[in-house]
């Protein structure tokens, strides 16, 4: 894998076998996103503005990751995605609101993306950092839009928006195919806990067979989920994406000591070899991983959800544990430069097949077996050869495949 740079402060988490620096991979990481959006035919203008966000990536590296030192100061050539942004997104200077909007979230990439790589140190490579600021940048941006074009913003309106939101919440989790899911999830949710206590009273040993055991969990939520009640899925999803967040940010910043020590202590146990500084991640990039396409996802949600939503549960929930447990129980020829074997791409792309072959069978979807197959072995190949975290890339790799397909085909 070749450098095409390196931090000046050492910041970055380095590549797994590679020294600390930004490199090829990583620029294809920040690409994912836009292609995902683009080809699930998105707002045109939420398509344009993730990849003017990847240009302020590539700006990022020029001025910040290439040379000896990062430069502090703020040059024209910044304007660039935002001038892009003008000029390509359709109407957008007839509304001040959201021309303000757009630039300022492309604008803010820059000193973003460095203060999460500064404050964070070695937590992120350069791919991940792009990907994670590129996300918050766009949840940010969307629920501004949504924000503003709420009918009024007055304390009745507001409460009336609050209270049809509850309705339809208890109104739909309450049938017996949504209850039936919710007490699943519960209990889960309570085994994968007693899991992690479980291995850090006894002191037993952790290692990637191990942490696969919630790949297992997730398997079990989601492909009942998205089979019998995708909204419901897609409202637990973002919840228990930003309950980890908050669990993550009050381990980390320590604030409350009764729940940070103990959080700390058991999770650490975890931990993986691409976890490098002060945040613990894995989790939370298993949970956004597998959720992606159906956050993704731009038209409405109805069962059993569209193929291309089971991209995240296949290649992560399935794919990647294959991988892990094939290649360091029966691996033996190593890819170059990397601790990754072909015989564990090889349990990982079958195993890809057979998830999607079963998803067919309940699902009632036909699968184009020889189209599938490609993307599978494509995902594999990305595997294999990208060092990123793949939690959050192959879903994204899976998903642009089947999006494709159902453009193409």
């Amino acid at each position: 894998m070749t450098a095409i740079g390196c931090s000046p402060y050492h910041d970055l988490r380095p590549i797994q076998g590679e020294s600390g620096g930004v490199y090829v991979s990583d620029l294809i990481c920040s690409l994912l996103l836009p292609i995902s959006l683009s080809l699930s035919q998105a707002q045109i203008n939420l398509s344009i503005l993730s990849f003017a966000l990847t240009l302020s990536a590539a700006i990022v590296y020029i001025l910040d990751y290439r040379g000896t030192e990062r430069s502090g100061k703020f040059v024209l050539i910044c304007f660039l995605p935002a001038w892009c942004c003008i000029v390509l997104i359709p109407g957008l200077t007839t509304s001040r609101f959201r021309l303000y909007l757009t630039f300022w979230t492309v604008i803010l990439f820059r000193p973003l993306f460095n203060k999460i790589i500064s404050k964070f140190k070695k937590s992120f490579t350069f791919g991940e950092g792009c990907l994670v600021t590129q996300g918050i940048l766009l949840v940010l941006y969307t629920s501004a839009l949504r924000l503003y074009n709420l009918e009024s913003y007055k304390t009745l309106y507001m409460a009336k928006k609050v209270a049809h939101w509850i309705d339809w919440l208890i109104i739909h989790s309450s049938n017996p195919v949504s209850i039936s899911l919710l007490a699943s999830w519960a209990v889960l949710s309570g085994l994968s806990i007693l899991v992690v206590i479980l291995y850090k009273v006894k002191e037993w040993p952790v290692n990637t067979k191990t942490r696969k055991i919630f790949h297992l969990s997730v398997l079990l939520v989601y492909i009942p989920g998205l089979l019998y009640d995708p909204e419901l899925l897609y409202v637990a999803t973002v919840g228990a994406t930003v309950l980890f967040i908050l669990l993550e940010f009050f381990r980390w910043s320590g604030k409350l000591p009764w729940l940070s020590g103990p959080l700390s202590n058991y999770l650490s146990h975890f931990v993986d070899e691409k976890e490098g500084g002060s945040l613990i991640l894995t989790n939370i990039y298993l949970l956004v991983g597998v959720s992606l396409p159906l956050w993704l996802w731009p038209n409405e949600l109805h069962k059993p959800a569209p193929f291309p939503l089971y991209a995240g549960l296949i290649s992560v929930g399935v794919g990647d544990a294959a991988s892990s447990i094939v290649g360091t129980t029966l691996g033996r020829t190593h890819w170059p430069g990397s601790k990754k074997t072909l015989e564990g791409a090889l349990g990982g792309l079958l195993a890809q097949l057979g998830t999607g072959l079963l998803i067919g069978h309940l699902s009632g979807i036909p699968i184009k077996m020889s189209v599938f197959s490609t993307i599978c072995l494509a995902t594999s190949l990305f595997e294999l050869t990208v060092e990123q975290v793949d939690n959050l890339t192959l879903p994204l790799v899976m998903y642009s495949g089947l999006l494709l397909e159902s453009i193409l085909l």
